[in-house]
């Protein structure tokens, strides 16, 4: 399979910055892995992201930060509907999946000509999207000798999708989608266990995502929110990806400073076996009258092949690929919610 696109984590370590008479560290202090040149970016308002050693080669780690000049709560209300925590590219379609799913929720759905030119001749270990062999075989006899495959591809698309995100929420155990377009079969949901059991980086609280990624779905806390939705991305050099990704947030009273989300892929048509980010927002330092927003976001991916390298160094060059586009994902973030808050504010009462 070809590569490239988004990234993820593992390792951490570095100096905390001496705090002086400022009392308790800041999050970004507690993270150990900024030094102090890095946290004084964040304050004065760049958006910056560092690649993290993986332990597999297959794994790519990206680390994340920004400042939003918002309150909290503000940013907060701003991505409660949960169809997306960060920025999204301009010409990306969306959904949501209602419980239960109707059609109007994949109405806007239009897969990408050179993908459904793929599902016309795909089948196991050769397929140029991640699908499971049933559906291989079910899109090419449907698709066979049709004048104009698009619309047919679309629907079937769609009904795939609605019947997987369906069987995956009467899943207590969250088993994900069987990819079966390379020479080995790989279930999505061991990757990200894969993924989940590796430590989080010293100064992330590793016992709320823990929480909001437990199964069965009985063992999380009441006060986590999900919904399921799915996006069409497209990003220079790359192929358009269709994703399918469970949102949660978690904001419990009894940490009033700090709030948690996580993305967690359920399905990619191409690249992923599996991804999850795991984001905090809270409260940063801000001068009186005034309230600022950290956001940390950390990513981890595993791909199905990240060759290393030579002439085929495919994962040297997804590294820096992953962590401009992160920062430029943050960056658009910081724009946007300081728009609408300027948006939000009251007009300045008139001088007398």
């Amino acid at each position: 399979m070809n590569f490239l696109r988004s990234a993820t984590l593992a390792a951490l370590g570095f100096a905390v910055p001496a705090l002086g008479a400022q009392g308790a560290p800041s999050a970004l202090q507690r993270l150990q892995v900024l030094d102090a040149k890095k946290i004084e970016a964040v304050d004065r308002g760049d958006a910056i992201a560092i690649t993290i050693e993986s332990p597999e080669k297959t794994e790519i780690a990206t680390l994340g930060v920004v400042r939003l000049e918002v309150p909290r709560d503000f940013y907060l209300d701003h991505v409660r509907q949960l169809t997306g925590f960060l920025a999204r590219p301009a010409n990306a379609s969306s959904g949501v999946f209602d419980d239960p799913v109707t059609p109007a929720n994949l109405a806007a759905l239009r897969l990408d000509p050179a993908d459904v030119k793929a599902l016309e001749k795909c089948q196991p270990l050769s397929c140029d999207l991640k699908l499971p062999a049933s559906e291989m075989e079910r899109f090419r006899a449907e698709l066979a000798g049709s004048d104009d495959p698009a619309p047919r591809a679309d629907s079937l698309m769609r009904e795939w999708l609605a019947a997987y995100v369906t069987a995956y929420r009467a899943d207590s155990a969250e088993e994900t989608v069987v990819y079966d377009d390379t020479k080995r079969p790989v279930r999505s949901s061991d990757a990200f266990r894969a993924l989940l059991a590796e430590p989080l980086p010293s100064g992330i609280d590793a016992e709320p995502f823990g929480a909001m990624l437990a199964t069965p779905r009985g063992a999380r806390p009441p006060a986590v929110s999900t919904r399921i939705a799915w996006e069409l991305a497209r990003m220079p050099g790359l192929k358009p990806v269709l994703e399918v990704v469970e949102r949660s947030l978690y904001s419990p009273p009894a940490r009033p400073d700090e709030s948690w989300m996580t993305s967690k892929l359920l399905y990619a048509s191409h690249y992923f076996e599996s991804q999850v980010d795991f984001i905090i927002a809270t409260d940063a330092p801000a001068p009186a009258g005034k309230s600022a927003t950290y956001v940390i976001v950390l990513r981890r991916s595993k791909f199905d092949d990240l060759p290393s390298g030579g002439l085929f160094n495919i994962r040297g060059r997804a590294v820096k690929k992953l962590r401009d586009a992160l920062k430029t994902t943050l960056a658009s973030t910081r724009a946007e919610m300081s728009s609408a808050f300027a948006e939000h504010a009251p007009a300045a009462a008139p001088a007398p």
